[in-house]
């Protein structure tokens, strides 16, 4: 018989993470999507969740990090080894009559997760669309970060073919690559952009920013991902220099909306992956960027040459809230703040299409939670060929995400068609 599992103490990164106040919504990474026939889904999109729980079970088994829950004992935070209940982890949510699939992301994206137990949870939602099964998979930030919510996707799910040694060589040359070019820069570069970070335009909106409801609204972005890489490359820019941009249409909608005047830019939060420090679960620095509001084109080789500029700089700065004691601070500072108007994530998608015990996941869009006063978030995600974002708003404040999500759409679009 097999001795158990011993608890493990938690990083100081992810203690930190425990620690970040998001005024009442989970602390999550949240990846939905719809689900195709096949398998476990039937032709009307309904599943059937006892197959799936079968066919999950010995994967989630082998997920060390989906058996084990938070807790403070003696001072310390550790992660405590329990058993995942599928049950409990894995449950069918029914759209009510007046509900459309976004309506039931922006309601479990405020459901809590229990304290005891493994801070994950998959929701399967049928008939979300005409023949297809909505899924939302929310995982704890702490849990992981969203390059680790993603791998983890990868590993749950399968897909309809492996990763070559040349794809994997690949990719652990282009995260060299990064790792020497941040460790280049010197302690004063590093205190010099964290210095920039601070001094910013101070942001007037009242629209953006204030306090932040109990109430989610989310839509969803998406465009051709081959064609807006190779117009974004035309420019001297990347796939996400143009997201950025395309962000920066969504907060203009807002601000028209309210009437307020449009500034020359505003500062977007943007997350960086960098090199995971000794056990930790979340390896994600910041680098703030002036993002223009002018005609796209033009915006695009303006937040090019600010983002190639920043990034070494950002990834080799690290993490930004590294102690309890240093979330704290955040919490107060989140709350008032006038740096930031909005933060734009992107996750590094599933490399290959996903399929769930024989059902293919068709589309998938991430979102990130609010936190501070920050009222709209944008997350984005490469999956099967195209480039999706999240849009996720305080809906007491900003009901109408669709239309953020239309600016959105429409500026990738334009982009991309050049």
């Amino acid at each position: 018989m097999s001795s158990p599992v011993p608890d493990v103490p938690i990083a100081a990164v992810d203690v930190a993470t425990l620690g970040i106040s998001t005024g009442g919504q989970p602390y999550v990474v949240t990846l939905a999507g719809l689900l195709g026939a096949g398998g476990f889904v039937d032709d009307n999109g309904r599943p059937d969740i006892d197959r799936l729980r079968d066919a999950l079970a010995p994967r989630i088994e082998a997920e060390a990090d989906l058996h084990c829950f938070p807790e403070r004992r003696g001072g310390r935070w550790w992660w405590t080894r329990a058993p995942a209940d599928l049950t409990v982890h894995i449950t069918v949510e029914e759209a009510l009559p007046s509900e459309s699939f976004e309506d039931v992301c922006g309601r479990l994206v405020m459901a809590p997760l229990e304290a005891s137990r493994p801070p994950w949870h998959i929701a399967l939602v049928p008939a979300a669309r005409p023949g297809r099964c909505g899924i939302v998979v929310r995982l704890h930030h702490a849990l992981v970060d969203g390059a680790r919510a993603s791998a983890l996707m990868e590993r749950l799910f399968g897909s309809e073919r492996g990763v070559s040694e040349h794809e994997m060589s690949g990719a652990g040359a282009a995260r060299v690559a990064e790792r020497e070019q941040s460790s280049r820069a010197s302690f004063g570069a590093r205190l010099g952009f964290r210095v920039r970070s601070l001094r910013r335009r101070r942001i007037s909106s009242r629209a953006l920013l204030g306090p932040v409801g109990a109430a989610r609204a989310v839509s969803s972005a998406s465009v051709d991902l081959a064609a807006l890489e190779a117009a974004a490359q035309r420019c001297g820019a990347t796939v996400n220099d143009a997201y950025l941009i395309a962000v920066g249409q969504g907060l203009r909608i807002v601000l028209e909306r309210a009437g307020e005047p449009i500034p020359e830019s505003l500062a977007v939060s943007v997350p960086v992956r960098i090199d995971a420090v000794d056990a930790a679960h979340n390896a994600v620095g910041v680098m703030i960027v002036d993002v223009p509001l002018a005609e796209p084109r033009s915006a695009l080789v303006v937040v090019a040459r600010r983002t190639a500029a920043s990034k070494p700089l950002a990834r080799a700065s690290g993490t930004v809230v590294r102690s309890a004691l240093l979330a704290r601070g955040f919490n107060v500072f989140a709350r008032h703040q006038r740096m930031i108007a909005a933060v734009a994530s992107n996750v590094r998608g599933p490399r290959h299409p996903l399929v769930l015990d024989g059902a293919p996941l068709v589309e998938l869009w991430p979102f990130g939670p609010l936190a501070g006063n920050v009222r709209v978030g944008f997350t984005a995600v490469s999956y099967c060929g195209r480039l999706s974002i999240g849009i996720e708003t305080d809906s007491g404040h900003l009901p109408f995400a669709t239309e953020i999500a239309a600016a959105v759409e429409q500026t990738l679009a334009a982009i991309a068609g050049g």
